[in-house]
């Protein structure tokens, strides 16, 4: 069972501890200060995870910022494919003769 902790922070590492020792909070500080003495960096509590309008305004500002830094390149495909559209067929100088 010890191969299953995997802390993310000393309140998790707590938590997994008195799992382990199936609720016995001797055996859970015991265990807890084993394993707390060595990682000093710890954090006390598990990082807030982002919500999901978090997220979406991040991927937002992502593709703006990618949109600004190529605008260049964009604006030229699009004039370029505008002018392949655009294209008309050559019109002949004479009309072709009539078909018996």
């Amino acid at each position: 069972m010890l191969q299953t902790i995997q802390p993310t922070s000393k309140a998790s590492l707590k938590m997994q501890c008195l799992y382990i020792s199936k609720g016995n909070v001797r055996e859970a500080q015991e265990l807890y200060e084993f394993f707390a003495k060595d990682m000093e960096a710890l954090p006390d509590y598990d990082p807030v995870k982002p919500t999901f309008l978090d997220n979406t305004k991040e991927a937002v500002n992502g593709f703006m910022s990618w949109f600004k830094d190529n605008q260049d390149a964009l604006a030229q495909g699009y004039e370029f494919i505008r002018g392949i559209i655009q294209r008309k067929p050559p019109v002949p100088q004479e009309p072709l003769p009539p078909i018996n």
